[in-house]
């Protein structure tokens, strides 16, 4: 009895410390930029328009919003500040944070100014609108020595059903000091690597160590950053005395002649340096030019660069757009300024701009901004000729350009034989359906009636079909070279089997219809159709002709955009 009284006494000491723990760990939400807002509006439209149906729905997702954790931390001076990580905030105007009350109402403030980021450390600190001090307390930050083997909370609002749901997570410090340049560069500091439950949302969140002197009985140990992939209970957090390092420098009048000077020297060094290459400067691309420029940028990546790049940046904008267009900055800049070119005189045509407390690149003076006021002028000119029939066409990259297609059409046979012996032929109608699934559309599968008429033989046959097509996507059309071969079955008398291959070419059109892409498939197609009779009174051998055929069928495909 004792034993339990204990235990009950243990679990409403740890149920009382998580609800003070949760009156100072907070909801953040950014608000973009108007500007960003329309210009991520536009992409979507526009990357809907040309094909790239799948990249236009990771705007989309991105523009409803998203969500990640925070805490709150006072200084001695009273002075109130969110504390989250620079992901969480990274293209915000301003941001919001909302504290759930013990009756699951809420308090939110609006209006938070990101006061300062830090492009090395995934940290960002906020201050509330006009300064305003609303709280006495916050969370105090650990100053101690971490060992293996600690007790460790994670608290946060992780998302369970699109919502943010409080999550106050038991686990220990499995690697105090782990050192891993993917996160932060060890020269800079070491992470700290635990078992604490941690799951998207809980972004920002803190680390907590139980610490009886500390304002709601835990001390933040360090800032929820990363979750490990393919691995049980592995997750990362960044130590507190990085986030003590991030605030005083908040609260120092630094010289913005040497802010930019230092940026500028380190902006070099990434370049000069022959073992980078151009994701060492991304954290220098301001968000500005990513939303003024990238997508230009963006389409030269999907158009010129190598698989490598390519599969990088699409990844960065899957999870993040405006962030995988600062890639696809960063990588035309690398090729531009790197190297032999990182002299003086050449850096000297970057111009700068002050962004979350950070100094970073707003373009260039020989930017695509300046190359494309004569490219905005051809482009009108195009636009005029395309009213007179004379369309602008563009090459777009590797999309197929529909899920499902429907194609009727002929098959004219050229010549057909048996044993080497020339056979009367007639052209058959030939009907299929396509799928072609997956958003590069490489492979699919294809179901086929065909009507084969041979001497005086007809047979209706149906079977199924594989194809392989490379399509090759404009932003009128799509030519998508392709081959395939499948069996067919007819159970009429004669029955038949046929197998066949084929290659050719398909072109389908865009002409603005909704889900629908009209075109034509011309193909050369070789077969073995082998007959049999069964009959009451008599039996006939079995005989194969062997044909080539040409194959033109008119196509509706499906885009389901």
């Amino acid at each position: 009895m004792k034993k339990l009284f204990v235990a009950v006494l243990a679990f409403c000491w740890a149920a009382l410390l998580s609800a003070q723990v949760k009156n100072y760990v907070c909801v953040v939400r950014e608000q973009y930029y108007p500007s960003h807002i329309e210009f991520l509006e536009e992409l979507r439209d526009s990357l809907k328009k040309r094909g790239y149906s799948t990249y236009s729905e990771y705007v989309d997702s991105y523009l409803k919003g998203g969500f990640g954790s925070g805490f709150l931390y006072v200084d001695k001076d009273g002075k109130n500040y969110i504390v989250t990580n620079r992901h969480v905030v990274s293209q915000a105007a301003s941001a919001s944070v909302e504290f759930e009350n013990a009756d699951g109402s809420l308090t939110k403030y609006e209006g938070l100014k990101v006061l300062i980021t830090d492009d090395d450390i995934d940290l960002a600190v906020l201050s509330f609108e006009g300064d305003a001090k609303p709280f006495k307390n916050g969370l105090s930050l650990y100053a101690g020595t971490l060992t293996d083997g600690q007790d460790v909370v994670s608290a946060g609002f992780p998302g369970l059903g699109g919502d943010p749901v409080w999550q106050f997570g038991k686990g220990s410090i499995t690697n105090a000091s782990a050192r891993i340049k993917d996160m932060i560069d060890p020269s800079i500091s070491t992470v700290i690597q635990h078992s604490a439950q941690v799951d998207a949302g809980n972004s920002g969140g803190p680390l907590l160590i139980e610490s009886k002197a500390a304002n709601g009985g835990y001390a933040v140990a360090g800032i929820n950053t990363w979750k490990a992939v393919g691995r049980e209970s592995t997750n990362f957090a960044i130590p507190a005395a990085l986030i003590t390092r991030l605030i005083d420098n908040s609260n120092k009048a630094l010289d913005d002649n040497e802010l930019k000077a230092e940026r500028e020297a380190k902006l070099k060094a990434a370049l000069s340096d022959s073992s980078n290459d151009y994701t060492s400067i991304v954290k220098f691309v301001s968000y500005s030019y990513a939303s003024e420029e990238g997508e230009d940028y963006f389409d030269d990546i999907l158009r010129h660069a190598p698989t490598k790049v390519r599969d990088r940046v699409l990844t960065e904008f899957a999870y993040n757009p405006i962030e995988g267009l600062r890639y696809a900055v960063a990588y035309n800049l690398f090729n531009d300024f790197s190297g032999e070119d990182s002299t003086d005189e050449n850096l000297s045509k970057i111009i700068w701009q002050k962004e979350h407390g950070l100094y970073r690149i707003a373009s260039t003076s020989d930017s695509k901004k300046d190359k494309n006021k004569s490219k905005s002028k051809s482009s009108s000119k195009s636009k005029k000729n395309s009213s007179k029939g004379i369309p602008e066409i563009s090459w777009e990259g590797f999309e197929s350009p529909y899920l499902l297609a429907v194609g009727a059409g002929a098959i004219i046979p050229l010549e057909a034989e048996v044993d080497g012996k020339p056979i009367d032929s007639k052209a058959g109608f030939n009907l299929a359906l396509s799928v072609f699934p997956g958003a590069l559309g490489m492979f699919g599968a294809q179901v086929e009636y065909q009507r084969i008429s041979f001497g005086n033989v007809d047979a209706n046959a149906f079977g199924v079909g594989g194809v392989i097509k490379l399509p090759l996507n404009f932003n009128m059309f799509c030519i998508s070279p392709k081959a395939g071969a499948g069996i067919k079955l007819g159970f009429d008398e004669p029955k038949v089997r046929q197998f066949y291959w084929e290659a050719g070419v398909e072109a389908v059109f865009d002409f603005g219809i909704n889900y629908l892409r009209p075109g034509i498939e011309i193909a050369y197609r070789t077969t073995s159709n082998t007959f049999t009779y069964f009959d009451a009174y008599s039996y006939e051998p079995d005989f194969t002709v062997k044909s080539s055929n040409l194959l033109v069928r008119l196509v509706a495909g499906i885009s389901f955009d």
